[in-house]
Protein backbone atom coordinates (compact mmCIF):
# COMPACT_ATOMS: atom_id res chain seq x y z
CA UNK A 1 0.00 0.00 0.00
CA UNK A 2 2.89 2.51 0.93
CA UNK A 3 4.63 1.65 -2.52
CA UNK A 4 1.21 2.75 -4.45
CA UNK A 5 0.80 6.05 -2.41
CA UNK A 6 3.11 8.42 -4.69
CA UNK A 7 1.39 6.75 -7.95
CA UNK A 8 -2.06 7.59 -6.20
CA UNK A 9 -1.11 11.23 -4.76
CA UNK A 10 0.47 11.90 -8.90
CA UNK A 11 -2.68 10.41 -10.32
CA UNK A 12 -5.21 12.75 -8.20
CA UNK A 13 -3.21 15.75 -9.22
CA UNK A 14 -3.49 14.84 -12.69
CA UNK A 15 -7.11 14.63 -12.21
CA UNK A 16 -8.09 17.58 -10.02
CA UNK A 17 -6.05 19.74 -12.63
CA UNK A 18 -7.97 18.18 -15.51
CA UNK A 19 -11.03 19.56 -13.61
CA UNK A 20 -9.68 22.45 -13.13
CA UNK A 21 -9.11 22.94 -17.20
CA UNK A 22 -12.50 22.33 -17.95
CA UNK A 23 -13.60 24.91 -15.24
CA UNK A 24 -11.09 27.39 -17.20
CA UNK A 25 -13.04 27.11 -20.54
CA UNK A 26 -14.76 30.03 -20.03
CA UNK A 27 -12.29 31.92 -18.13
CA UNK A 28 -9.51 34.29 -19.07
CA UNK A 29 -6.31 32.43 -21.86
CA UNK A 30 -4.15 33.03 -19.15
CA UNK A 31 -6.05 31.16 -16.77
CA UNK A 32 -6.26 28.18 -18.95
CA UNK A 33 -3.01 28.06 -20.24
CA UNK A 34 -2.02 27.40 -16.53
CA UNK A 35 -4.74 25.19 -15.78
CA UNK A 36 -3.71 23.03 -18.66
CA UNK A 37 0.09 23.60 -17.45
CA UNK A 38 -1.07 22.15 -14.43
CA UNK A 39 -2.46 18.27 -16.00
CA UNK A 40 1.15 18.31 -16.74
CA UNK A 41 2.17 18.47 -13.30
CA UNK A 42 2.12 14.67 -12.76
CA UNK A 43 4.71 14.11 -15.69
CA UNK A 44 6.63 16.53 -13.99
CA UNK A 45 6.83 14.62 -11.02
CA UNK A 46 7.30 11.36 -12.15
CA UNK A 47 10.49 12.53 -14.00
CA UNK A 48 12.52 13.77 -10.49
CA UNK A 49 14.12 12.31 -7.99
CA UNK A 50 12.39 13.90 -5.12
CA UNK A 51 9.09 14.31 -5.70
CA UNK A 52 8.06 15.44 -1.90
CA UNK A 53 11.32 18.04 -2.14
CA UNK A 54 9.97 19.32 -5.71
CA UNK A 55 6.65 20.06 -4.41
CA UNK A 56 8.04 21.80 -1.45
CA UNK A 57 9.96 23.74 -3.70
CA UNK A 58 6.68 24.24 -6.32
CA UNK A 59 4.55 25.31 -3.07
CA UNK A 60 7.53 27.93 -2.06
CA UNK A 61 7.57 29.55 -5.10
CA UNK A 62 4.21 29.33 -6.14
CA UNK A 63 3.14 31.19 -2.99
CA UNK A 64 3.41 34.94 -3.89
CA UNK A 65 1.66 33.90 -7.29
CA UNK A 66 -2.40 35.59 -7.24
CA UNK A 67 -3.68 33.06 -10.17
CA UNK A 68 -6.55 31.20 -8.40
CA UNK A 69 -10.40 30.32 -9.67
CA UNK A 70 -12.79 31.97 -7.61
CA UNK A 71 -15.76 31.16 -6.49
CA UNK A 72 -18.85 33.74 -5.53
CA UNK A 73 -16.72 36.83 -5.69
CA UNK A 74 -17.08 39.95 -4.10
CA UNK A 75 -14.89 42.44 -4.84
CA UNK A 76 -13.67 44.47 -1.68
CA UNK A 77 -10.43 45.26 -0.13
CA UNK A 78 -8.93 44.38 3.69
CA UNK A 79 -9.75 40.44 3.55
CA UNK A 80 -10.36 37.41 1.02
CA UNK A 81 -12.99 38.38 -1.16
CA UNK A 82 -13.92 35.53 -2.62
CA UNK A 83 -13.75 30.88 -1.97
CA UNK A 84 -10.56 30.05 -4.10
CA UNK A 85 -8.39 27.51 -5.53
CA UNK A 86 -4.87 28.74 -5.95
CA UNK A 87 -2.07 27.60 -7.91
CA UNK A 88 0.27 27.07 -4.41
CA UNK A 89 -2.74 24.42 -3.62
CA UNK A 90 -1.30 22.26 -6.29
CA UNK A 91 1.69 21.42 -4.04
CA UNK A 92 0.38 22.16 -0.50
CA UNK A 93 -2.67 18.97 -0.91
CA UNK A 94 0.07 16.59 -1.78
CA UNK A 95 2.17 17.23 0.90
CA UNK A 96 -0.73 17.02 3.54
CA UNK A 97 -1.38 13.52 1.66
CA UNK A 98 2.57 12.86 2.42
CA UNK A 99 2.29 13.50 5.76
CA UNK A 100 -0.98 11.53 6.31
CA UNK A 101 0.99 8.57 4.89
CA UNK A 102 3.72 8.97 7.17
CA UNK A 103 1.46 9.33 10.17
CA UNK A 104 -0.41 6.35 8.59
CA UNK A 105 2.39 3.89 8.18
CA UNK A 106 4.39 5.19 11.10
CA UNK A 107 6.82 6.58 9.82
CA UNK A 108 6.54 9.62 11.77
CA UNK A 109 5.90 9.65 15.54
CA UNK A 110 3.25 12.57 15.20
CA UNK A 111 2.82 15.74 13.32
CA UNK A 112 3.98 19.30 14.66
CA UNK A 113 1.28 21.67 15.06
CA UNK A 114 3.15 24.73 16.86
CA UNK A 115 1.65 26.19 20.09
CA UNK A 116 2.32 29.59 18.45
CA UNK A 117 -0.15 28.84 15.51
CA UNK A 118 -2.94 28.78 17.97
CA UNK A 119 -3.25 32.62 18.46
CA UNK A 120 -3.89 32.70 14.74
CA UNK A 121 -6.75 30.35 14.88
CA UNK A 122 -8.47 31.80 18.08
CA UNK A 123 -8.05 34.86 15.53
CA UNK A 124 -10.17 33.19 12.73
CA UNK A 125 -12.24 30.96 15.20
CA UNK A 126 -13.39 34.48 16.22
CA UNK A 127 -15.07 34.59 12.78
CA UNK A 128 -17.85 32.48 13.90
CA UNK A 129 -19.07 35.21 16.28
CA UNK A 130 -19.02 37.18 13.07
CA UNK A 131 -21.30 34.59 11.08
CA UNK A 132 -23.69 34.29 14.11
CA UNK A 133 -24.06 37.88 15.28
CA UNK A 134 -23.04 40.05 11.94
CA UNK A 135 -25.38 41.38 8.79
CA UNK A 136 -23.08 39.10 6.61
CA UNK A 137 -22.64 35.41 6.68
CA UNK A 138 -20.09 34.66 3.45
CA UNK A 139 -17.52 37.44 3.78
CA UNK A 140 -16.33 36.05 7.77
CA UNK A 141 -16.13 32.76 5.77
CA UNK A 142 -14.19 33.87 3.11
CA UNK A 143 -11.54 35.43 5.29
CA UNK A 144 -12.00 32.46 7.90
CA UNK A 145 -10.95 29.52 4.69
CA UNK A 146 -8.50 31.70 3.72
CA UNK A 147 -6.54 32.02 7.33
CA UNK A 148 -6.97 28.06 7.42
CA UNK A 149 -5.40 27.98 4.27
CA UNK A 150 -2.56 29.88 5.61
CA UNK A 151 -2.05 28.05 8.49
CA UNK A 152 -1.97 24.71 6.41
CA UNK A 153 1.18 26.39 4.47
CA UNK A 154 2.74 27.01 7.79
CA UNK A 155 1.96 23.39 9.10
CA UNK A 156 4.10 21.97 6.14
CA UNK A 157 6.65 24.11 6.01
CA UNK A 158 7.13 23.40 9.59
CA UNK A 159 6.76 19.68 9.27
CA UNK A 160 8.91 19.48 5.86
CA UNK A 161 11.97 21.20 6.75
CA UNK A 162 13.82 18.81 9.12
CA UNK A 163 17.09 18.55 6.98
CA UNK A 164 19.73 21.55 6.72
CA UNK A 165 18.74 21.11 2.32
CA UNK A 166 15.05 21.62 3.55
CA UNK A 167 15.79 25.01 4.84
CA UNK A 168 18.04 25.54 1.67
CA UNK A 169 15.70 24.48 -0.95
CA UNK A 170 13.18 26.74 0.40
CA UNK A 171 15.38 29.84 0.37
CA UNK A 172 16.09 28.79 -3.22
CA UNK A 173 12.49 28.91 -3.84
CA UNK A 174 11.65 32.21 -2.54
CA UNK A 175 14.83 34.05 -3.84
CA UNK A 176 13.87 32.73 -7.47
CA UNK A 177 10.43 33.85 -6.64
CA UNK A 178 12.09 37.33 -5.75
CA UNK A 179 13.99 37.07 -8.99
CA UNK A 180 10.66 36.63 -11.22
CA UNK A 181 9.32 39.83 -9.44
CA UNK A 182 12.22 41.97 -9.75
CA UNK A 183 12.88 40.96 -13.55
CA UNK A 184 8.44 41.95 -13.95
CA UNK A 185 9.07 45.10 -12.22
CA UNK A 186 12.26 46.01 -13.97
CA UNK A 187 10.30 45.10 -17.21
CA UNK A 188 7.56 47.36 -15.76
CA UNK A 189 9.58 50.17 -15.20
CA UNK A 190 11.30 50.28 -18.52
CA UNK A 191 8.00 50.34 -20.20
CA UNK A 192 6.27 52.41 -17.64
CA UNK A 193 2.57 50.08 -18.04
CA UNK A 194 1.44 46.85 -17.07
CA UNK A 195 2.82 43.48 -18.98
CA UNK A 196 -0.84 42.21 -19.31
CA UNK A 197 0.03 39.46 -16.02
CA UNK A 198 -3.24 40.48 -14.09
CA UNK A 199 -4.31 36.81 -13.49
CA UNK A 200 -0.67 35.60 -11.76
CA UNK A 201 -1.02 38.96 -9.30
CA UNK A 202 0.11 42.00 -11.39
CA UNK A 203 -2.55 44.99 -10.69
CA UNK A 204 -4.82 46.46 -12.77
CA UNK A 205 -3.68 49.51 -14.86
CA UNK A 206 -6.34 51.71 -13.05
CA UNK A 207 -4.92 50.63 -9.49
CA UNK A 208 -1.32 51.61 -10.74
CA UNK A 209 -2.47 54.53 -12.29
CA UNK A 210 -3.98 55.63 -8.82
CA UNK A 211 -1.21 54.53 -7.16
CA UNK A 212 1.32 57.14 -9.56
CA UNK A 213 -1.44 59.93 -9.30
CA UNK A 214 -0.73 59.38 -5.37
CA UNK A 215 2.56 60.58 -4.70
CA UNK A 216 2.59 63.96 -6.19
CA UNK A 217 -0.75 64.61 -7.26
CA UNK A 218 0.81 64.04 -10.97
CA UNK A 219 1.39 60.97 -13.17
CA UNK A 220 3.89 62.93 -15.25
CA UNK A 221 7.23 60.90 -14.52
CA UNK A 222 6.03 58.69 -11.68
CA UNK A 223 5.88 55.08 -11.82
CA UNK A 224 5.57 53.00 -8.83
CA UNK A 225 6.18 49.45 -9.49
CA UNK A 226 4.46 46.70 -8.16
CA UNK A 227 5.85 43.04 -9.46
CA UNK A 228 2.92 40.57 -9.19
CA UNK A 229 2.09 41.69 -5.72
CA UNK A 230 -0.91 43.08 -6.90
CA UNK A 231 0.62 47.27 -5.51
CA UNK A 232 3.10 48.38 -5.22
CA UNK A 233 3.02 49.02 -1.02
CA UNK A 234 2.27 45.76 -1.09
CA UNK A 235 5.59 44.88 -3.49
CA UNK A 236 7.70 47.06 -1.30
CA UNK A 237 6.95 45.50 1.70
CA UNK A 238 7.56 41.53 -0.18
CA UNK A 239 10.94 43.37 -0.89
CA UNK A 240 11.42 44.12 2.44
CA UNK A 241 10.91 41.11 4.19
CA UNK A 242 13.00 39.14 1.77
CA UNK A 243 16.26 41.22 0.99
CA UNK A 244 17.32 40.46 4.58
CA UNK A 245 16.93 36.83 4.17
CA UNK A 246 19.00 37.19 1.28
CA UNK A 247 21.80 39.19 2.79
CA UNK A 248 21.65 36.65 6.19
CA UNK A 249 22.46 34.16 3.67
CA UNK A 250 26.23 36.10 2.57
CA UNK A 251 27.22 35.30 5.87
CA UNK A 252 27.74 31.25 5.51
CA UNK A 253 30.08 28.62 3.66
CA UNK A 254 28.01 27.90 0.50
CA UNK A 255 29.57 27.94 -2.74
CA UNK A 256 30.86 31.45 -3.82
CA UNK A 257 28.80 31.62 -6.77
CA UNK A 258 26.05 31.15 -4.88
CA UNK A 259 26.99 33.64 -2.39
CA UNK A 260 27.32 35.85 -5.39
CA UNK A 261 24.15 35.00 -6.72
CA UNK A 262 22.62 36.60 -3.55
CA UNK A 263 24.27 39.50 -3.63
CA UNK A 264 23.33 40.54 -6.70
CA UNK A 265 20.01 39.83 -6.46
CA UNK A 266 19.63 41.77 -2.68
CA UNK A 267 21.10 44.65 -4.56
CA UNK A 268 19.03 45.02 -7.61
CA UNK A 269 16.15 43.84 -5.29
CA UNK A 270 17.02 47.08 -2.81
CA UNK A 271 17.07 49.42 -5.86
CA UNK A 272 13.65 47.91 -6.96
CA UNK A 273 12.60 48.64 -3.26
CA UNK A 274 13.19 52.53 -3.78
CA UNK A 275 11.12 51.79 -7.01
CA UNK A 276 8.48 51.05 -5.32
CA UNK A 277 8.09 54.70 -3.67
CA UNK A 278 6.29 52.95 -0.28
CA UNK A 279 7.37 54.59 2.15
CA UNK A 280 6.00 52.30 5.26
CA UNK A 281 8.30 49.58 3.23
CA UNK A 282 11.27 51.76 3.26
CA UNK A 283 10.55 52.43 7.17
CA UNK A 284 10.06 48.16 7.65
CA UNK A 285 13.23 47.72 5.21
CA UNK A 286 15.43 50.14 7.48
CA UNK A 287 14.27 48.38 10.99
CA UNK A 288 14.84 44.91 9.22
CA UNK A 289 18.55 45.96 8.20
CA UNK A 290 18.90 47.42 11.40
CA UNK A 291 18.34 44.03 13.25
CA UNK A 292 20.37 42.72 10.49
CA UNK A 293 23.38 44.76 10.94
CA UNK A 294 23.19 44.52 14.96
CA UNK A 295 23.05 40.50 14.64
CA UNK A 296 26.45 40.67 11.93
CA UNK A 297 28.23 43.28 14.41
CA UNK A 298 27.26 42.11 18.58
CA UNK A 299 26.51 38.36 18.34
CA UNK A 300 28.92 36.47 19.23
CA UNK A 301 28.82 33.92 17.06
CA UNK A 302 29.19 36.54 14.06
CA UNK A 303 31.22 39.55 15.67
CA UNK A 304 34.44 38.57 14.66
CA UNK A 305 33.66 37.00 11.33
CA UNK A 306 33.40 38.09 7.53
CA UNK A 307 34.87 41.59 8.55
CA UNK A 308 35.40 42.05 5.17
CA UNK A 309 32.17 41.07 3.88
CA UNK A 310 31.08 43.19 6.80
CA UNK A 311 32.65 46.14 5.59
CA UNK A 312 31.77 45.79 1.94
CA UNK A 313 27.71 45.14 2.57
CA UNK A 314 27.94 48.15 5.44
CA UNK A 315 29.60 50.37 2.51
CA UNK A 316 27.30 49.23 -0.40
CA UNK A 317 24.06 50.81 1.75
CA UNK A 318 25.87 53.64 2.75
CA UNK A 319 26.91 54.49 -1.34
CA UNK A 320 23.21 53.64 -2.08
CA UNK A 321 21.99 55.32 0.69
CA UNK A 322 23.53 58.33 -0.44
CA UNK A 323 22.39 57.74 -4.37
CA UNK A 324 18.78 57.11 -2.53
CA UNK A 325 18.76 60.43 -0.48
CA UNK A 326 17.49 62.53 -3.33
CA UNK A 327 14.79 60.20 -4.38
CA UNK A 328 13.53 59.77 -0.43
CA UNK A 329 13.71 63.41 0.55
CA UNK A 330 11.71 63.95 -2.54
CA UNK A 331 8.82 61.35 -1.57
CA UNK A 332 9.09 62.27 1.90
CA UNK A 333 8.80 66.28 1.31
CA UNK A 334 7.17 66.68 -2.17
CA UNK A 335 4.49 64.05 -1.47
CA UNK A 336 0.40 65.13 -1.60
CA UNK A 337 -0.23 65.45 1.67
CA UNK A 338 -3.72 64.45 0.78
CA UNK A 339 -2.26 60.89 1.06
CA UNK A 340 -1.09 61.03 4.60
CA UNK A 341 -4.55 62.97 5.94
CA UNK A 342 -6.91 60.03 4.45
CA UNK A 343 -4.50 57.57 6.52
CA UNK A 344 -5.11 59.61 9.68
CA UNK A 345 -8.58 60.24 8.55
CA UNK A 346 -9.34 56.44 8.52
CA UNK A 347 -7.45 55.64 11.67
CA UNK A 348 -9.75 58.11 13.30
CA UNK A 349 -12.44 55.92 11.49
CA UNK A 350 -11.19 53.05 13.55
CA UNK A 351 -11.01 53.98 15.99
CA UNK A 352 -14.67 55.56 16.12
CA UNK A 353 -15.85 51.64 15.04
CA UNK A 354 -13.34 50.31 18.40
CA UNK A 355 -15.26 52.73 20.90
CA UNK A 356 -19.37 51.19 19.12
CA UNK A 357 -18.22 47.44 19.55
CA UNK A 358 -15.12 47.21 21.46
CA UNK A 359 -15.33 43.60 22.51
CA UNK A 360 -16.19 41.62 19.20
CA UNK A 361 -15.81 44.24 16.87
CA UNK A 362 -17.98 45.14 13.44
CA UNK A 363 -17.00 41.52 12.21
CA UNK A 364 -14.21 39.72 10.34
CA UNK A 365 -13.68 40.76 6.77
CA UNK A 366 -16.05 43.36 6.86
CA UNK A 367 -14.58 47.02 7.83
CA UNK A 368 -15.70 48.74 4.43
CA UNK A 369 -19.19 47.29 4.66
CA UNK A 370 -19.53 49.23 7.96
CA UNK A 371 -17.60 52.97 8.02
CA UNK A 372 -20.93 54.75 6.96
CA UNK A 373 -22.05 56.87 9.86
CA UNK A 374 -18.17 56.42 10.93
CA UNK A 375 -16.92 58.78 8.24
CA UNK A 376 -17.80 62.70 7.40
CA UNK A 377 -19.26 61.39 4.32
CA UNK A 378 -22.58 60.03 3.21
CA UNK A 379 -22.92 56.55 0.97
CA UNK A 380 -23.23 58.52 -2.35
CA UNK A 381 -20.09 60.68 -1.43
CA UNK A 382 -18.13 57.75 -0.30
CA UNK A 383 -19.27 56.15 -3.66
CA UNK A 384 -18.54 59.29 -5.91
CA UNK A 385 -14.93 59.69 -4.19
CA UNK A 386 -14.01 55.68 -4.00
CA UNK A 387 -16.12 54.04 -6.62
CA UNK A 388 -17.60 51.10 -5.23
CA UNK A 389 -14.84 49.71 -3.54
CA UNK A 390 -14.81 51.51 -0.60
CA UNK A 391 -11.33 51.43 1.46
CA UNK A 392 -10.65 49.99 4.92
CA UNK A 393 -7.48 51.44 7.14
CA UNK A 394 -3.88 51.17 6.21
CA UNK A 395 -3.04 49.66 9.67
CA UNK A 396 -3.34 45.87 10.22
CA UNK A 397 -3.83 46.27 13.56
CA UNK A 398 -6.67 48.63 13.60
CA UNK A 399 -8.17 46.91 10.99
CA UNK A 400 -8.39 44.01 13.11
CA UNK A 401 -9.54 45.89 16.11
CA UNK A 402 -12.30 47.27 14.28
CA UNK A 403 -13.45 44.41 12.89
CA UNK A 404 -13.26 41.70 15.82
CA UNK A 405 -12.97 44.13 18.07
CA UNK A 406 -10.31 43.71 21.18
CA UNK A 407 -10.16 39.78 21.84
CA UNK A 408 -9.21 40.00 18.10
CA UNK A 409 -6.45 42.54 18.71
CA UNK A 410 -4.74 40.98 21.54
CA UNK A 411 -4.60 37.52 19.83
CA UNK A 412 -2.97 39.36 16.91
CA UNK A 413 -0.50 40.70 19.00
CA UNK A 414 0.14 37.86 20.87
CA UNK A 415 0.61 35.42 17.87
CA UNK A 416 3.28 38.26 16.76
CA UNK A 417 5.29 38.78 20.09
CA UNK A 418 5.09 35.21 20.60
CA UNK A 419 6.67 34.13 16.95
CA UNK A 420 9.17 37.53 17.77
CA UNK A 421 10.20 35.74 21.16
CA UNK A 422 10.90 32.49 19.31
CA UNK A 423 12.67 34.26 16.49
CA UNK A 424 15.07 35.60 18.68
CA UNK A 425 15.31 32.48 20.76
CA UNK A 426 16.46 30.67 17.99
CA UNK A 427 19.84 33.00 18.01
CA UNK A 428 20.97 31.23 20.95
CA UNK A 429 21.63 28.53 19.28
CA UNK A 430 24.68 27.80 16.44
CA UNK A 431 25.05 24.18 16.16
CA UNK A 432 24.16 24.91 12.39
CA UNK A 433 25.73 27.94 10.67
CA UNK A 434 23.30 27.70 7.63
CA UNK A 435 20.01 27.14 9.64
CA UNK A 436 21.38 29.72 12.40
CA UNK A 437 21.68 32.49 9.42
CA UNK A 438 17.97 31.31 8.41
CA UNK A 439 17.28 31.83 11.11
CA UNK A 440 18.86 35.85 11.92
CA UNK A 441 17.22 36.52 7.77
CA UNK A 442 13.68 35.18 9.09
CA UNK A 443 14.15 37.70 12.58
CA UNK A 444 14.81 40.24 10.26
CA UNK A 445 11.53 39.74 8.01
CA UNK A 446 9.51 39.25 11.09
CA UNK A 447 10.67 42.20 11.96
CA UNK A 448 9.58 44.69 8.51
CA UNK A 449 6.57 42.63 8.76
CA UNK A 450 5.39 43.76 12.38
CA UNK A 451 6.64 47.90 10.81
CA UNK A 452 5.06 47.78 8.24
CA UNK A 453 1.95 46.39 9.71
CA UNK A 454 1.63 49.78 11.12
CA UNK A 455 0.82 51.74 7.45
CA UNK A 456 -0.46 48.58 5.67
CA UNK A 457 -2.97 45.60 5.78
CA UNK A 458 -0.04 42.91 4.26
CA UNK A 459 -1.86 40.38 6.55
CA UNK A 460 -4.97 40.15 4.48
CA UNK A 461 -4.18 40.32 1.17
CA UNK A 462 -4.26 36.69 0.19
CA UNK A 463 -1.29 35.80 -2.23
CA UNK A 464 1.27 38.12 -0.62
CA UNK A 465 0.44 37.26 2.68
CA UNK A 466 1.23 33.55 1.95
CA UNK A 467 5.37 34.70 2.10
CA UNK A 468 5.03 35.62 5.77
CA UNK A 469 3.47 32.56 6.50
CA UNK A 470 6.37 31.08 4.70
CA UNK A 471 9.07 33.05 6.99
CA UNK A 472 6.64 31.84 9.74
CA UNK A 473 7.25 28.26 9.17
CA UNK A 474 10.94 28.98 8.91
CA UNK A 475 11.22 29.92 12.14
CA UNK A 476 9.29 27.27 13.74
CA UNK A 477 10.78 24.45 12.19
CA UNK A 478 14.12 26.16 12.76
CA UNK A 479 13.30 26.26 16.57
CA UNK A 480 12.67 22.62 16.32
CA UNK A 481 15.61 21.84 14.67
CA UNK A 482 17.40 23.58 17.25
CA UNK A 483 15.90 22.52 20.05
CA UNK A 484 16.35 18.51 18.41
CA UNK A 485 19.67 19.11 17.72
CA UNK A 486 21.49 21.37 20.50
CA UNK A 487 23.89 18.86 21.55
CA UNK A 488 25.81 18.41 18.11
CA UNK A 489 28.75 20.30 17.42
CA UNK A 490 28.51 23.35 15.72
CA UNK A 491 28.99 22.66 11.79
CA UNK A 492 28.43 24.47 8.90
CA UNK A 493 26.29 21.57 7.08
CA UNK A 494 24.91 19.59 9.79
CA UNK A 495 22.02 17.27 8.24
CA UNK A 496 21.28 15.75 11.00
CA UNK A 497 17.01 15.52 11.37
CA UNK A 498 14.84 16.77 13.90
CA UNK A 499 12.95 13.98 15.55
CA UNK A 500 8.85 14.73 14.63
Amino acid sequence: MSALMPGLVITAMGLWGALLVIVAFSADRLYALALIAATLLPVALSAVRNTRLFLLVGMVFTAILGLSINFDRRVHVGGAPSFSIDAVDFFIVPLLVFLARDLLFGYRRGVRLPAVSMWWLALAALGLVSMLSGPFRMLPLFEMVRMLKCWLLFVVIVNECVRERHFQYVLAALGAGLAMNIAIALLQYMLKRGLGLEALGEPANDTVTGANHGVYLSTSGVYRVSGLVGHPNLFGAYLAMLIPLMLASLFTDHRRRLRASFAILSVVATGVLLLTLSRTAWAAFAAAMAVLSAALLVHPALRGRYPRLKVTMLAVLAVGAVIAAPLVILRLSGSDPGALDFRRQWVDVALSMVQAKPVFGFGLNGFSFHIVGYTPYSTARLTEIFGPIWPVVHNVYLLVWAEQGTLGLLALVAFKLHLLWLAAKNLMYRVNQRIFMVSVGALCALVAMIVDGFGSFYLKVPAPSRIFWVIAGLIVAAAYWNRANAGLRASGHNQAAAPT
